[in-house]
């Protein structure tokens, strides 16, 4: 939940930590999609706070974060943080050229893999087949070395297919919709504010004062959408998460890299454990007192280190402290609909992964790294083609039906998230990179 877009930079320009943060985002989503679900499944803390087992019906009134909570802002950050590296050295007219392309391309990627999915077309044989000619359709589609006309020869059969079973905007991936809109904005927001990076951070209070206004106020007006399947204003509060990215993207187009310090990378990833812990539990106070401590440790520690963890850390630690501030209000942290408060802690809390990945090992951090370089063919493969090849051979019975404990809820999202790695890796290796 936003390539996925991925914005990637050219390889000279790539950044690991980003990329494998990036690719941790979109193996969370899949993990969690596909873990057993069910009363003697795992505990509430391995699902969506608000969908709790046993019954996992959405509860809005639950406060609270977890790890899987964090998974799509995650994605969110490390979109912000490669705009910067991305489009450096593009003008405005190019930068909207890409904007605009990029936004229409994952608009149309939101529409058409949720309208290909077999449970979608009926789930029978027939189902299954189709949604496999159309992820080997996205394929052509959508991988740059494709030749011209197999491209074009793509594109006509998938519109062709596409008004053979029906177009319904309604019916579409709203995480890869909210990623179309950021892409598009924040593209063009971090054009106009060039060499003036101040006016982003004006912005959000901004969007925010909207937001709050009473529904007879005239800023209501500005809230218009003339489809609300393509564009929200809600939408907007993610740039509360991706415009600190941007900022972090700044400094990495800059040359400023961490040197992966092992005790600030430590201490990062302990902030990020204990936060989603005692949220998740609701021991607020506790929580903000513990990280107000490893924070202050961390900011001289990251003083002494330099580079990119001096600057870093301490907009981490003013994004998250506000964020804890925040956390009383509108009922508490909650992910939807999304309070301040988890979109700030949330911003903080991605970067403070940003800074722990650095430390990550090289093999580890690689693996990540190639989903996070691949994440559009990550995100769908398993809905448009491990899940109708486990159908049409007859296997899915025996994979859904790992629910019978926690070992077994666990197995069966790791079995799927490991297929979805080892296709992804390999695609990767010859040259089959997804880009919007």
């Amino acid at each position: 939940m936003a390539s996925l877009p991925s914005d990637a930079p050219p390889a000279q320009h790539r950044d690991l930590a980003l990329d494998a943060l990036r690719g941790l985002a979109v193996f969370g989503m899949v993990l969690s999609g596909s873990i057993g679900f069910g009363a003697n499944a795992l505990p509430a803390w391995m699902y969506h706070v608000q969908v709790p087992p046993p019954l996992h019906r959405f509860n809005p009134a639950i406060p609270g974060v977890g790890w899987v909570d964090l998974v799509f802002p995650m994605f969110l950050f490390a979109l912000g943080a490669a705009l910067p590296l991305a489009l450096r050295g593009q003008g405005m007219a190019a930068v909207a050229l890409t904007a605009l392309r990029r936004g229409a391309l994952l608009l149309y990627f939101a529409l058409f893999t949720q309208q290909f999915k077999a449970t979608a077309l009926g789930g029978d044989a027939f189902a299954q087949a189709l949604s496999l000619l159309a992820f080997a359709l996205l394929a052509l589609q959508l991988t740059r070395r494709v030749p011209p006309w197999l491209k074009l020869l793509a594109w006509v059969l998938a519109l062709g297919l596409w008004w053979w079973i029906g177009f319904d905007p309604k019916r579409n991936d709203i995480i890869l919709v909210v990623l179309a809109v950021m892409a598009t904005t924040a593209s063009l927001l971090w054009a106009i504010t060039r060499g003036r990076e101040a006016w982003r951070w004006w912005l959000l209070p901004a969007i925010v004062a909207v937001m709050l206004a009473p529904p007879d106020a005239w800023t209501r007006a500005l809230t218009w959408t003339p489809a609300s399947w393509a564009y929200q204003f809600v939408f907007l509060k993610y740039l509360l998460i991706v415009v600190p990215g941007m900022a972090v993207g700044e400094w990495l187009a800059r040359g400023e890299r961490g040197d992966g310090d092992r005790l600030l990378c430590w201490l990062a990833l302990t902030l990020v454990v204990v936060n989603l812990a005692l949220l998740f539990a609701r021991e607020t106070a506790l929580n903000a007192l513990l990280s107000a401590g490893l924070l202050a440790w961390g900011a001289l520690r990251a003083r002494r280190a330099g580079g990119l963890a001096a600057q870093a850390w301490p907009l981490a630690a003013a994004l998250l402290l506000l964020g804890l501030l925040l956390e009383p209000l509108q009922g508490g942290i909650r992910k939807d609909p999304s309070s301040f408060s988890y979109l700030v802690v949330c911003a903080g809390l991605s970067l403070l992964m940003l800074i722990a990945l650095q430390g990550l090992h090289r093999r580890p951090a690689s693996l990540l790294a190639g989903l996070g370089r691949n994440p559009l063919l990550a995100y769908v493969v398993g809905s448009l083609c491990l899940l109708p090849l486990l159908q049409l051979s007859g296997l899915h019975a025996a994979w859904a039906g790992l629910v019978d404990g926690p070992v077994q809820a666990l197995l069966k999202g790791l079995l799927f998230s490991a297929a979805m790695l080892f296709i992804t890796l390999g695609a990767n290796r010859l040259g089959w990179i997804w880009r919007a």
